[in-house]
């Protein structure tokens, strides 16, 4: 590949200079190489090179000065740098978006793909992305934030490991807001700070979001590292993530004035069992969480819960193949008229009363991948008529099934015609108290199925002694004709051993037939 533009590297270490000349000019690249600042000056005036790659620790005139030299000569102002460093430092009258900072080590392809990217945009008139890169190994992200602050930089910091990713947002050096994985503010913030591995990238540019970090950036970052310090030493202490606990008293049994993370816990509590659920879902950090549950135990307010073999909250089992996950997302996807803009699936969870969703939630934990939503659908006062987001179910391939729950009100058809974009499924939840109001149910499906054609899958919440054939049977010749299914079509039994089979049959319905259409 023929490439005319030349690349100056002006690099203090001659191993470093001869492998990346070697390596660019296999490229088709023209280097010139310089190792010290007075003859990379001497070069750049001469040349007037495409890009000059510089090191910020050059002998005789560091990369610092060399830049300020070069940008105040009418000639070579234009010409973008791509500086080199053991460490961050920061470089006067640096030009966000045409000059870029990387953090050693690197390779020889992350410092070709730089300097690609440097030259298309500065052929095309543009700008560049990232001002600042570099590795977690090398800078750790406290490192990196306090230099941000002292600068104060406004941008966004985008933090990758792995596995994960996060933001933070900075505006005239103060850290406006964070986030991975979900959560956001402190909690996140301190999550990331514990990174070790991964690579950050500092993007130049104005932020508008708003501001959810309130404690000033230096204060932040020290309260961040002690909790982290902390918990490391108190870690034997907390318990295990995968714990059970409960509480021993009811949260009106509890005295006024206590800290609020004590209130929140046990609200939590009436939704999740398991410590890291708890915790993932607080809205306290990881270390409060978990300092404050280990003091509630300890005071006798909560207890741990034994798990038994066979409970429906310990165990998980495969029911989908990754093909058929797949599947359903490409029927869902190839169904709607505007698919850029699909992002889940949706399925009503229709219940003749709202601890019937509460019990078939519970049922559900043992599916891979489904989560509970605590904040929008079992606050206390959704319980009785819960509506909305009641729990996400995520399927292989990037799909994610939104499980709403929606009230079986009577003239609630506005309502459900609100909530019914992205609808791939209805499951209608009813039990024998319940049997008074199946009119109600049938005409809440009648019209929703009016407006989306969608499966359906009838689940009958059975009483205890309820399970003896000849009642099962009555109940589905009853149940049956009232919902005018066919002797073949199935009323499921509500328990866990049949979770599987619901959604198994809502799933393969769709992905068989041609449903989720409008």
């Amino acid at each position: 590949m023929a490439n005319k533009d030349k690349i100056l590297l002006a690099l203090k270490n001659d191993e470093e200079i001869k492998s990346f000349a070697t390596y660019l000019y296999s490229l088709g690249y023209e280097t010139a190489t310089a190792k010290d600042g007075g003859r990379a000056l001497e070069a750049a005036i001469a040349e007037s090179p495409a890009i000059i790659v510089a090191d910020t620790d050059l002998p005789v005139i560091n990369g610092d000065r060399l830049f300020q030299i070069l940008r105040n000569n009418p000639h070579t102002s234009k010409i973008p740098f791509l500086f080199i460093s053991d460490a961050i430092v920061d470089i006067k009258g640096f030009r966000s978006g045409i000059d870029v900072f990387l953090v050693r080590p690197l390779n020889m392809e992350e410092l070709h793909g730089r300097i690609k990217h440097t030259l298309t945009v500065k052929d095309s008139g543009g700008f560049a992305s990232g001002e600042i890169e570099g590795r977690l190994r090398q800078m750790s992200l406290a490192d990196i934030l306090q230099f941000l602050h002292l600068n104060k930089k406004e941008g966004v910091l985008k933090i990758t490991s792995a596995d994960a990713a996060g933001n933070v947002f900075i505006k005239e050096g103060q850290i406006y807001n964070a986030a991975v994985g979900g959560v956001e503010k402190e909690k996140a913030l301190f999550r990331l700070l514990q990174w070790t591995e991964g690579k950050f990238e500092f993007i130049p540019s104005p932020i508008a979001v708003t501001k959810k970090i309130s404690t000033s950036t230096g204060n932040l970052l020290m309260e961040g590292m002690r909790q982290i310090d902390e918990f490391k030493k108190s870690q034997e202490e907390f318990p295990d993530k995968k714990a059970l606990v409960r509480a021993r008293v009811e949260e009106g049994q509890l005295p006024q004035g206590l800290q609020p993370i004590i209130y929140e816990i046990i609200e939590l509590l009436k939704t999740y069992q398991r410590v890291e659920d708890v915790v993932e879902n607080a809205t306290y950090t990881d270390y409060e969480v978990y300092k404050t549950i280990a003091g509630m135990l300890a005071k006798g307010i909560l207890e741990e819960v034994r798990a038994k073999a066979g409970d429906a909250v310990s165990e998980t089992v495969e029911f989908l193949t990754n093909d058929q996950a797949i599947s359903i997302r490409e029927k869902i996807i190839s169904r709607f008229s505007d698919p850029h803009s699909l992002s889940a699936g949706k399925v009503f969870l229709i219940a003749t009363s709202g601890p019937l969703i509460g019990t078939f939630v519970e049922f559900c934990r043992r599916i891979p991948g489904f989560t509970v939503s605590y904040k929008s659908s079992y606050v206390s006062n959704a319980k009785e008529n819960p509506l909305g987001l009641v729990a996400t179910l995520k399927l292989y391939g990037g799909m994610e099934i939104n499980i709403f729950a929606i009230p079986s009100i009577k003239h609630m058809g506005p309502l459900w015609k609100a909530f019914s974009s992205n609808l791939i499924g209805l499951i209608l939840l009813w039990d024998e108290e319940g049997g008074k109001d199946i009119k109600e149910l049938v005409a809440a499906k009648q019209d929703i199925l009016v407006n989306k054609r969608v499966p359906v899958v009838h689940v009958f919440a059975e009483s205890a002694g309820e399970d003896v054939t000849g009642v099962r049977q009555t109940f589905n010749l009853k149940y049956k004709k009232a919902f005018n299914l066919k002797l073949d079509e199935p009323i499921f039994k509500m328990d866990a051993e049949m979770i599987f089979e619901i959604f198994y049959s809502l799933f393969s319905t769709l992905i068989k037939e041609d449903y989720v259409s409008a």
